[in-house]
């Protein structure tokens, strides 16, 4: 009996200090019974109440897909799942980490709030939640998390959200740079962005993807895959097959992120835009 007293206690302690933990475990295991499937279309699930914003996702999620699968070279190994929630209430029980983000993929399924459907592009933001997807559906959450950095994780999104390669071809990546971007990078002041493991530090205090440094971590993925495609095709092959980021960059390569970075920092120096 003592014995399971001092379990209970511990859980509860644990609960207590480790408020993420108790919402991460809520999250996971929260029902998605109230949620139906749309006719048209067996990937979307959605609330009663989001039925149009439902069929409104209906028109991009197949070029999305598509987008996602051409930029990456694979196809995705599992069935898509996005869940359209009818109210950002509903959206933040599934998404513990931020109250205002308008999607996120979150223990194997990609849930959408209404805010995905009236602020911005919902096929940017469909085809950057459907990068982090795939990765999910070859690696599974863990790996997804745990084998590649925070960095790269929202980098490649943006990347495959923003056109991928064909963003910047026929263009130099310091000419897509924004002043904002450049000084920041170069001063140092997201120096932390490339070590953090904390996905806390992907959004700001008001619980909104952190742009800045989503972008940066972009443009830093365009640069390694401009100046050498082949080793980039290779390095986002060999993540996919399940190899951790610093031996896939080190076999694909031959560098780590730091060498890499020193590169993108001389690359910015010597292409300054006036």
């Amino acid at each position: 009996m003592w014995i399971a007293a001092i379990l209970l206690a511990l859980v509860i302690a644990i609960f207590v200090t480790q408020p993420l933990l108790l919402k991460a475990v809520m999250s996971k295991y929260k029902s998605t019974d109230q949620f139906l499937v749309l006719e048209q279309d067996a990937r979307i699930n959605y609330e009663a109440q989001a039925k149009d914003n439902a069929l409104v996702l209906r028109t991009v999620l197949d070029s999305s897909q598509k987008a996602v699968e051409d930029a990456l070279g694979a196809a995705f190994s599992k069935p898509i799942e996005v869940y359209v929630c009818a109210s950002q209430e509903v959206f933040n029980e599934y998404v513990f980490l931020s109250r205002n983000v308008r999607g996120a993929v979150y223990w194997g399924k990609l849930f959408l709030s209404p805010g995905a459907f009236n602020r911005g592009s919902l096929a940017e933001l469909t085809t950057h939640e459907l990068t982090h997807y795939l990765f999910f559906t070859h690696l599974g959450e863990k790996a997804h998390i745990e084998g590649i950095p925070l960095w790269f994780r929202e980098g490649i999104a943006v990347y495959v959200a923003n056109g991928g390669a064909r963003y910047t071809k026929d263009r130099a990546v310091s000419s897509v740079m924004r002043n904002d971007e450049r000084t920041a990078y170069l001063s140092g002041r997201v120096n932390f962005w490339f070590h953090s493991k904390d996905p806390r530090d992907a959004v700001t205090k008001s619980g909104v993807p952190d742009l800045l440094l989503y972008n940066v971590g972009a443009l830093f993925v365009h640069f390694m895959h401009d100046s050498e495609p082949v080793k980039f095709d290779k390095l986002i092959q060999l993540l996919l097959s399940g190899t951790e980021f610093d031996q896939a960059l080190q076999v694909s390569y031959a560098r780590n992120t730091e060498s890499l970075l020193q590169e993108f920092t001389r690359y910015l120096t010597q292409n300054v835009q006036l």
